[in-house]
Order: C-alpha cells, then structure tokens, then sequence
C-alpha cells in the first residue's frame, strides 16, 4: 500500500465515499465495487492504507485496507437514505414562491451544522445532482460553498 490516510465519508447507502490521505491534499475518491472488504468497517476516522488510481473523472483508491477503527465516540453513522427520509418537492402552482423558499437559509442556532456534516450533505446533493462531476470537481465545489457557509455564520467551523 502506498498511501496512509482515515476515512473522512462513506455513504453505505450509495456504496462510495472519501478518504483524506495523511501527507495532505485531495481527498480520494473511494467506491465500494473498487475495493473487497466489508463496508461496516469503512466508518469515519477508520485508518486506511491504499493505492491511488487516476482516472478521467479523477483520483480513486484501489486495494483499500482498514489499518485502524474509527475511534471510540466518533461521528455516529448516518441513517440511510431511506430511513432519514428527504421533503418531498414542492409542486405550487405559485412557483416562484416555493423558488424563493428554497434559496432563503435556514438558519437556527440549535441546528447549525458543523463543517463535516455540512460537507456531507454538500457532497450528497452534487452527486444526486449531476452524475458526469468528477470527483476533483466535487472536492472543489463542495470546498468553496463550504467556506462560503462558514463565513456566514451558517455552518461551524
């Protein structure tokens, strides 16, 4: 294995997710048909050793190995798509009203997200959104409006 790092997302749901690599950079593109290992071991903060494999859409990681668990009180895993449950799509005959609601921020102090949660749900609407991104176009996407919501107050640092 060439590269040591911790697993930052993995999306069990979707079968695809994230590492950061410990000497810095790019997080790297992890999808579950790129690697044979049991996905209830791929939670956040898990070490992972693997190589990097560069691709048209990016860098992805190959021949994974959890090297280490996440630690002991780290981000709980999130509920599955379908357990969480998404709010259905408006469908007003006054559209432009439910346009405006959608770009008003929602901003309450109690459930203000921290930068990681953020960047998840960041992540997870990009993909749903468009499936010819790749995956340094995400990192660069989901970086930039993550910084936007920070200096805004919307997210915690």
């Amino acid at each position: 294995m060439s590269v040591s790092g911790k697993i930052v997302h993995f999306d069990a749901n979707k079968g695809f997710g994230f590492l950061a690599p410990d000497s810095g950079g790019s997080d790297v593109f992890l999808h579950i048909n790129d690697i044979d290992i049991d996905e209830s071991s791929l939670k956040p903060g898990a070490e992972v050793e693997f190589d990097i494999e560069e691709t048209d859409r990016g860098s992805k990681a190959i021949n994974l190995v959890v090297t280490g668990a996440a630690p002991a009180g780290a981000a709980p895993e999130r509920p599955r798509r379908e357990e969480r449950g998404r709010p259905e799509r408006r469908h007003d005959d006054n559209r432009g009203a439910a346009r405006d609601d959608r770009r008003r921020p929602r901003h309450n102090d109690s459930a203000t997200l921290d930068s990681g949660a953020f960047s998840e749900e960041i992540t997870e609407l990009l993909l749903d959104a468009s499936g010819t991104l790749t995956a340094t176009q995400i990192l660069a996407i989901r970086q930039r409006v993550t910084d936007f919501a920070i200096a805004r107050g919307w997210v915690l640092d």
